[in-house]
């Protein structure tokens, strides 16, 4: 884990942040001469992550276009599909980290009754291309794993897959996209899964028992920081029924609380279990899938209990930009008390860089308190 002192040698004790826009090898702004104004970049786990920049101080009123400092015209090679990489950091741009690499999908502008109209470009990530359209597919005798793999490899990205357990006798995408087909496996997995800077598919368990990638103190380097615990949702326990064909009985799938992923502390429902003791009365989530063997049940049960388990303290914060916090990641926050000084999974991070500087706002869940 990283101390924030040691990533201010780093960064240049955080003074001179800097930004690249980049399409292929050529800089927007030191090779195209176009001028950015600001960039942000939002990073999600589950979904596509999106991009934007504000173009400023280039509309040509005589030629009415939007023009580069070398005389051509902006919107030629901002177009809508354009590969564009977008770089966030510190010191010398040539070098500052890949944020995200995406394909623009909206341009939109202003023409003010003062001063000089901008451009807003906007895009996704490389998930964008899986959001669109609807297929259906068929695999027989495979693993959840093996379908990703294949959505992965038919999009042309990289894929860093873990294997499954289970093997279907046949796997069905009916009619769905294929970002919404991977959500649907993931879920029953309890898995993560995005699209990296690198154009990789992630489709794995939550990394929340890795060491933190930082340490931020309240007051130095943490911003702010609202955190929330709420029993609402939470359960102690799951469980799941299916049947199995060969044998024609039930089948029972069951996870218990103190069974979570990531767990630092009591969980939600273990928190319910103080004060609701009748075990005729215990919260129990029942629920109805179509699992046909007791080792599937039991992982799907897990599954959903995991799920209502992340939404028991979720919280929201700010800090100095740092191109280190990042989803599927873990921060660890210091002096907010014993309850909230711990380490959580950052399931959002938006970094930002305008006049004001670079910050990075987050979104975090935890299983426990």
């Amino acid at each position: 884990m990283k101390q924030l002192a040691t990533l201010a040698k780093t960064y240049g004790d955080f003074y001179a942040p800097s930004y690249a826009v980049r399409l292929g090898r050529d800089d927007v702004m030191r090779d195209l001469l176009i001028p950015v104004s600001q960039v942000e970049v939002d990073l999600k786990l589950a979904a596509a992550s999106v991009f934007s920049f504000t173009v400023t101080n280039c509309y040509d009123h005589a030629l009415q276009i939007f023009r580069t400092g070398r005389g051509g015209d902006v919107l030629s090679l901002l177009k809508f599909g354009t590969e564009v990489e977008i770089c966030m950091g510190y010191g010398d741009a040539r070098s500052t980290p890949t944020a995200v690499c995406g394909v623009i999908k909206e341009i939109s502008t202003s023409f003010p009754e003062g001063g000089s109209p901008e451009l807003t470009i906007s895009g996704m990530d490389h998930a964008y291309m899986l959001t669109l359209g609807t297929i259906s597919r068929t695999w027989t005798d495979a693993l959840d794993s093996d379908a990703v793999r294949y959505i992965a490899s038919h999009n042309n990205l990289g894929a860093a897959v873990q294997s499954t357990e289970v093997l279907n006798a046949q796997l069905e995408q009916n009619n769905l996209s294929d970002w919404a087909f991977l959500k649907k496996l993931a879920d029953r997995n309890h898995f993560e899964f995005y699209v990296d800077e690198k154009k990789k598919l992630h489709f794995a368990p939550p990394n929340d028992n890795a060491t933190a990638v930082v340490e931020l103190i309240y007051g130095q380097g943490l911003l702010s920081f609202k955190p929330t615990a709420n029993l609402a949702g939470q359960v102690s326990e799951v469980e799941l029924f299916g049947w199995n064909p060969s044998t024609k009985k039930p089948i029972i799938g069951r996870a218990s609380a103190g069974e979570e992923s990531g767990r630092t502390g009591k969980s939600g429902g273990q928190f319910l279990a103080e004060f609701v003791r009748d075990s005729d009365k215990k919260p129990t989530l029942r629920l109805r899938q179509p699992v046909f063997t007791q080792a599937e049940a039991n992982r799907r049960a897990k599954a959903v209990l995991n799920e209502c388990a992340k939404q028991f303290v979720t919280g929201e914060g700010e800090a100095i930009g740092l191109p280190e916090i990042r989803p599927d990641r873990n921060v660890k926050l210091s002096k907010l008390g014993k309850f909230f000084s711990k380490t959580y999974y950052i399931q959002q991070a938006t970094h930002k860089i305008d006049a004001n500087g670079y910050r990075t706002r987050f979104n975090v869940k935890e299983t426990g308190l």
